[in-house]
């Protein structure tokens, strides 16, 4: 039979242990709510992050392209670089049936600088989409899933 000290040291021990665990850690008073519908539909969040991050890296790719095209901004790119590159996706556009691109156009320059801006923008997207999730997955992803779980039991 154990005894009361063992006994006892081991629910310390738990104790403290599950105090390290992060489901079990303290969330901040205004996340509260959040963190218990995420404990309580983790799937669904997932895929409200997921889907809101890729919304949020492509919506901006034309709109940052166009302006940059529509503002004739030009990346300071060498010009050597600029029709090496073009020989280069010339050759890929003839293989595939695409008209060749001037030796001195920058639409691949400002598709990389569009591309490269929609990167450094990383950190903004990440946290518009982690406080866009709980509105979405509660407003938008829940109701659908509901729905189509309705569905496919009357099948």
């Amino acid at each position: 039979m154990l005894s009361r000290s063992h006994v006892l040291s081991s629910f310390v021990l738990r104790r403290q242990a599950r105090a390290f665990t992060t489901v079990n850690r303290p969330v901040a008073k205004g996340w509260r709510k959040y963190a218990q519908q995420f404990r309580d539909k983790p799937a669904s969040y997932m895929t409200t992050f997921a889907v809101l991050h890729e919304i949020t890296a492509i919506v901006p790719f034309p709109v940052i392209y166009y302006m940059l095209d529509h503002v004739s901004w030009e990346v300071p790119v060498p010009e050597e670089a600029v029709a090496e590159g073009n020989r280069i996706m010339n050759k890929l556009r003839t293989r595939y049936g695409y008209e060749p691109l001037e030796p001195q156009n920058r639409v691949m320059v400002n598709l990389a600088t569009t591309y490269a801006i929609v990167k450094v923008l990383m950190p903004v997207r990440v946290m518009a989409s982690v406080t866009l999730t709980p509105f979405f997955a509660e407003r938008l992803v829940g109701p659908v899933l509901v729905s189509v779980r309705r569905w496919f039991k009357r099948s």
